[in-house]
């Protein structure tokens, strides 16, 4: 056994004890949790479609694969003919590894087959059970979420929303800078019964509306625009984005275009910097690779950023994803901007290697204390979620041993880079107030 895998094993046994902030979900808790009936709908949900998505050939049925694979009242006799093929294609991604940890670690099956799921078939585990909930998250050492979820903000700002007990709640700003139409306004507004009719009017409402979300509990903003829009967000001025909020707001049946409400989505993002300094909450920012297949990756490059960055020195930016695969302009960006974090949530399952050579080279081209190393990033699925933290581990190993090995560091230091990689850091960052734990 060479020394590299030598200390790897060592360091992998260690890590799998230390405890975990998760930065990124999108999971209510077990009272959101479905009834689970049949294997491959309750294996298969989330990023391992974008896999097989992108293997489906031509001239193939899409729609009708998809509302079968994802119908629990179809058999597996039934989907595995369809199926089968096209995992065979998608089953060593690290979409399909989550997968296969779930089958092997939880079900004790070593292959994807048509024998194994029918034998796991009445076994399926009811995540609704509120026990079984918790033990699931105590054995993989999550102490904490931090959720990105879309639930009923009004109640949720009059306390009559609760979270799940080991959560804390994300502000989602994508909707409240993305306004184009006077329906979406009086939405907005409503949530605490205001009802405004100027721009100044909208956004003090906002303001009004964090700093109540923030007494809820919330601990910080989360913004996934990138999916629909450049990171590119201009310093808009007033006199612009006054007229475009205007032009609807005088004729409720008007909507503005895009790129036409460029302007005044970037102006109200602006403002939401200014309170988020005010508020001292952090900014969680989608950066690089996105869900699904079929999206212009160019748009969502971090480095775009830079002048927002440059502008509101005062407000700590989480940047996610790892800016996949735009490596060098992310650690550029933690390296050079001390209101800049990294945060690796879903990257490891998008990348394990880039992963590992992302933590590799940062720890050498950055400070460390800078560094989110794990996010799920999931539904109500927290299966998937705990064995894409496995992988995570096994990223964070990999890079550890990897610098050990040249003599960087040693394994103490290691180990102690490992747990402020995955709970120190984020525990610190967003103040979510448990005690620093050292190894």
């Amino acid at each position: 056994m060479s020394e590299r895998a030598e200390i790897y094993q060592r360091l992998r046994e260690r890590i799998e004890q230390l405890p975990v902030i998760d930065c990124h979900e999108h999971t209510v808790g077990p009272q959101a949790a479905q009834e689970n009936r049949e294997p491959l709908a309750y294996l298969m949900p989330g990023y391992i479609q974008s896999d097989l998505a992108s293997v489906v050939y031509p001239g193939w049925p899409e729609g009708n694969f998809w509302s079968i694979l994802n119908d629990q009242d179809v058999s597996t006799e039934e989907k595995w003919p369809l199926f089968e093929p096209i995992w065979r294609q998608t089953e060593h991604t690290a979409y399909a590894r989550v997968t296969k940890r779930i089958l092997k670690e939880v079900y004790g099956e070593n292959e994807m087959t048509l024998a194994a799921l029918q034998r796991i078939r009445e076994r399926l585990i009811d995540m609704r059970d509120p026990a079984i909930y918790r033990q699931i998250l105590d054995q993989a050492g999550v102490r904490c979420r931090l959720v990105n979820i879309w639930i009923d903000l009004k109640k949720y700002v009059a306390g009559e929303y609760p979270l799940y007990e080991r959560d804390r709640f994300l502000i989602p700003l994508p909707g409240f800078h993305d306004v184009r139409n006077w329906q979406q306004v009086w939405n907005i507004t409503q949530i605490i019964d205001q009802s405004v009719t100027t721009l100044d009017g909208y956004v003090e409402t906002c303001r009004e509306m964090f700093r109540r979300m923030k007494e809820r509990g919330a601990v910080g903003f989360k913004d996934q625009s990138a999916y629909n829009r450049t990171l590119a967000y201009e310093n808009a001025n007033h006199v612009e984005a006054e007229a475009l909020f205007n032009r609807f707001m005088a004729d409720p049946r008007a909507a503005l275009g895009w790129p036409e409400a460029k302007p005044l989505s970037d102006y109200l993002f602006h403002r939401f910097m200014d309170m988020a300094a005010e508020l001292e909450l952090p900014v969680q920012i989608h950066t690089g690779h996105m869900a699904g297949i079929r999206n212009d990756i160019v748009k969502t490059n971090a480095v775009q950023l830079i002048p927002l960055l440059e502008l509101h020195r005062n407000v700590r930016f989480d940047l996610f994803h790892g800016n996949w695969p735009y490596m060098g302009e992310y650690l550029y960006l933690g390296k050079n901007y001390p209101n800049v974090h990294l945060d690796l949530c879903w990257l490891h399952i998008i990348d394990p290697v880039y992963g590992k050579n992302l933590l590799s080279e940062g720890l050498g081209a950055m400070p460390h204390g800078k560094i989110h190393a794990y996010g799920g990033d999931y539904g109500d699925s927290i299966l998937h979620a705990v064995a894409h933290l496995g992988i995570a581990r096994d990223v964070v190993a990999a890079a550890l041993a990897e610098q050990v090995e040249w003599r960087w560091i040693d394994e103490a230091q290691a180990l102690q880079i490992a747990v402020d990689w995955l709970f120190n850091n984020p525990n610190e960052f967003f103040n979510l107030g448990f005690e620093r734990v050292a190894v």
